[in-house]
């Protein structure tokens, strides 16, 4: 299971640290979201965790990658949690374990 990281220097390197495969450093959300577009088409990752500040600011992120199945395209929250990411995780998770999880 290869697992990578798409942020900051500082988000890469910390979770480099936990044991992440790779790390890809994006600049703005549209390098970020080309480099999503790259990673997702690759075969060999299980698992891409994308910075939040950057995933709330690419258009049709949710669009985009809820509705992919592999790899899991999952936001880590690096500050104050928007409503939108809620909703993401929300819908992920009922998408893998079939529960619906209600975040208030």
């Amino acid at each position: 299971m290869k697992i990578v990281a798409v942020g900051s220097q500082d988000f890469i390197a910390g979770l480099k640290l936990a044991g992440v495969s790779e790390g890809y450093l994006a600049q703005d959300p549209q390098d970020a979201d080309s480099k999503l577009m790259n990673l997702v088409k690759r075969g060999d990752i299980t698992l891409i965790l994308i910075e939040e500040s950057l995933a709330t600011e690419i258009p049709g992120f949710y669009d985009k990658y809820l509705r992919i199945r592999q790899p899991v395209v999952a936001i880590i929250p690096t500050g104050r949690v928007k409503e939108g990411v809620r909703d993401y995780m929300g819908e992920l998770i009922k998408r893998t374990i079939g529960v619906e999880v209600v975040v208030k």
